[in-house]
């Protein structure tokens, strides 16, 4: 168990994503595995042995996960429910713009006893998007038992409601994702920021060195989980390499080559180079 070098605990939840006129003038709509959980893990996973804390329902198939750099020691199948769907309609086709409706079930709401202890040698654990009240509880929980690094990411409908108390969550961490439109959390006191600047790349900040991992043009087929992506690989990639500039580089270039298809298992069967 040593060698899990990333643990992402987040959801793992199948996303059903409505793309507008996109099958011949009709909404287009598909269904993907996905969740913030499941959009960090995959892509680690191509790099560093990772971990997940997460729960799924009777009707996700875990052998998918099948793989020698996948460690599902924090995953619980729940057989009395179906697994959590998140729903979003895409207004433009570039992705900028869309609707988001949650349709969650309580018994795939992941608690701190999912978390095993072995996790806590990981070298990065990353709390990916979630309630949070629920992520101040796993910081506050791998703080007291963990030397882990500890990261974090959000999202637009908790901001909207929370973002005085994920203010507070994000000075407790060392490294904060942010996407730019956060304004109130730009300044907060992580460590590393990693902003998420969107069609220009990311940016990342340590005291006063910063520099921007730009993107290569790319259409969009589906921006869901992108930010995911870069958190994943640049985590995975530090693991490896400390060595941020290179890591984050890679994470925006397999953050670009995500939003070219739909979902993330294609990626893989990509390959990319270190």
């Amino acid at each position: 168990m040593n060698d899990v070098n990333v643990v992402i605990v987040g959801n793992i939840a199948f996303d059903v994503n409505t793309f507008p006129k996109r099958n011949k003038g009709k909404d287009k709509i598909v269904i993907n595995k996905g969740g913030a959980g499941y959009y960090s893990l995959i892509p680690s996973s191509l790099f560093t042995k990772t971990g997940i804390v997460a729960r799924v329902g009777n009707d996700f198939d875990i052998s998918t996960l099948d793989s020698n750099n996948i460690d599902l020691t924090g995953l619980k199948v729940v057989s009395n429910s179906p697994t959590t769907k998140f729903h979003h309609t895409y207004m433009t086709s570039d992705g900028q713009s869309r609707t988001f409706k949650p349709e969650i079930y309580e018994e795939t709401l992941i608690t701190l006893e999912d978390f095993p202890k072995e996790y806590y040698n990981a070298h990065y654990i990353h709390i990916a998007t979630n309630f949070p009240y629920m992520q101040k509880q796993f910081i506050d929980m791998i703080r007291k038992n963990s030397k882990a690094i500890i990261s974090i990411d959000t999202h637009e409908a908790y901001m909207e409601k929370e973002s005085d108390f994920i203010r507070e969550i994000f000075d407790s961490v060392d490294i904060a994702f942010i996407d730019k439109e956060y304004t109130k959390l730009l300044d907060c006191r992580a460590p590393v920021k990693i902003i998420k600047e969107g069609k220009n790349g990311c940016k990342y900040k340590y005291g006063n060195k910063t520099f921007l991992a730009e993107t290569q043009e790319k259409k969009v087929i589906d921006k869901t989980g992108a930010g995911d992506v870069v958190a994943g690989v640049f985590l995975a990639m530090m693991a490896k390499t400390d060595n941020p500039v290179k890591s984050l580089k890679t994470a925006v270039k397999v953050a670009t080559e995500s939003i070219g298809d739909y979902g993330v298992d294609f990626l893989i069967d990509k390959r990319f180079e270190i």
